[in-house]
């Protein structure tokens, strides 16, 4: 999921660069999706960090549909503007995820 949501974002920010609007639709798609996946598996985290992947992916979804709005406009200075605003919530939802995946991985070496 982590590659996943990284290679959305990829692609996010290569569509924005290039100017390309359908390009930027499809790729808020795939984090919207991604966002659906990570929820479903957030049971595998700690209390704490799933009620901060729970506002963080609230805010992330929050940006898309704002996104999306400008997208449908066709408006790319503004698209790019909100998916500046997007960066930091896709870095939150990635450092939850590799904190989970530490705290995974060592709980599994303790186990053995």
């Amino acid at each position: 999921m982590k590659q996943a949501l990284a290679d959305d974002r990829a692609g996010l920010n290569r569509a924005v660069a290039a100017g390309e609007v359908d390009g930027v639709a499809r790729s808020l798609k795939g984090i919207s999706s991604r966002f659906d996946e990570i929820w479903s598996k957030s049971s595998a985290m700690n209390l704490l960090d799933r009620e901060h992947l729970a506002i963080v992916l609230a805010s992330g979804r929050n940006m898309i549909t704002s996104i999306n709005q400008w997208v449908s406009s066709t408006d790319i200075d503004a698209i790019r503007s909100e998916v500046e605003k997007l960066n930091p919530v896709l870095d939150d939802v990635d450092t939850l995820l590799d904190h989970t995946i530490r705290a995974t991985a060592s709980g599994t070496q303790e186990g053995s």
